[in-house]
């Protein structure tokens, strides 16, 4: 069963979040609270602000795939070093064989 190394979720791309865009704290007799989100004025705004989240979201997109590249990439760098080291094993194992005369090698009956 394999492991989740990553999760991508997309977001919701044409709505304000409360912490960043429209939500501005306002205090009354001591206490703080939220004011209701700023619309938007224009469709342009929100053409704006829509293109701005996608281009965000492809950038988050764009660096995971950049991280499990280098991931798949550093795995292919280990079999290729692990392949190295057996070929070698393999071939002093061959040069061991060929050194062997069977004529002289006396086989137990």
């Amino acid at each position: 069963m394999p492991f989740h190394q990553r999760t991508i979720e997309p977001r919701r791309v044409s709505r304000l979040s409360a912490k960043k865009d429209g939500w501005k704290p306002r205090e009354e007799a001591g206490k703080r609270k939220l004011r209701k989100p700023v619309l938007f004025s224009s469709l342009d705004e929100v053409g704006c602000h829509t293109l701005t989240n996608v281009i965000h979201q492809l950038s988050d997109l764009s660096r995971h795939a950049s991280d499990i590249f280098l991931g798949i990439e550093m795995e292919a760098g280990m079999v290729f070093r692990r392949s190295c080291r057996i070929e070698g094993r393999l071939q002093i194992l061959q040069d061991e064989v060929h050194k062997l005369d069977p004529k002289k090698i006396k086989i137990p009956l």
